[in-house]
């Protein structure tokens, strides 16, 4: 079976207790024996790609296709056959240019999760709580092969951090389902 190997990424705090802990209630949302464990690798200090400001508040943030590459050299240098989920408290941007009739303006939007079946990246930036297990579930699913929808609204809704109700405490039947049939992926 497979396992989750962690790593955190500038974590100053030293509180990579509670990001296993977010992990853990993460995974408790899928049926039991989905993954064996999982491993704390340690931390890594990554330097920051640019410097945003969000309602007005200056942060250092990763540019995503920076980051990913990152994670993805770093998997291959471990040699890890294993899911590497790479989580972090500082901001995740995913920039792209989007053409206007004022012509092509850079837009740049905040990303939480993304996971494949290898790697993935969670950005904890703004987000306390459950929430924050919920979003890492999210992701976690989205390993497991299941794709956002619309309705019912459960761990796998597009808008999950905005929306304060769920339909359903977790997958809805058709995802868990499917998490059960690619179980031992």
């Amino acid at each position: 079976m497979p396992s989750i190997e962690i790593l955190t990424i500038n974590d100053t705090c030293k509180n990579f207790e509670d990001f296993l802990e977010i992990v853990w209630r993460a995974i408790e949302y899928f049926p039991k024996g989905v993954w064996d464990e999982i491993k704390y690798l340690g931390n890594i200090i990554m330097r920051h790609d640019i410097k945003i400001e969000i309602n007005g508040a200056p942060y250092e943030a990763f540019i995503f296709n920076n980051l990913l590459d990152k994670v993805k050299r770093i998997r291959m240098a471990i040699k890890t056959k294993d899911l590497l989920l790479a989580v972090t408290v500082d901001p995740v941007v995913a920039i792209y240019s989007r053409l206007g009739s004022k012509g092509v303006r850079r837009m740049a939007n905040l990303v939480h999760d993304y996971v494949s079946t290898d790697i993935g990246i969670i950005s904890l930036f703004a987000i306390e709580g459950e929430s924050a297990a919920m979003v890492a579930a999210h992701g976690l699913g989205h390993s497991r092969g299941l794709r956002h929808h619309g309705k019912p609204i459960d761990l796998m809704y597009e808008g999950l951090l905005e929306n304060k109700t769920l339909d359903k405490e977790g997958f809805c039947e058709s995802c868990l389902r499917k998490i059960v049939i690619n179980k031992d992926f």
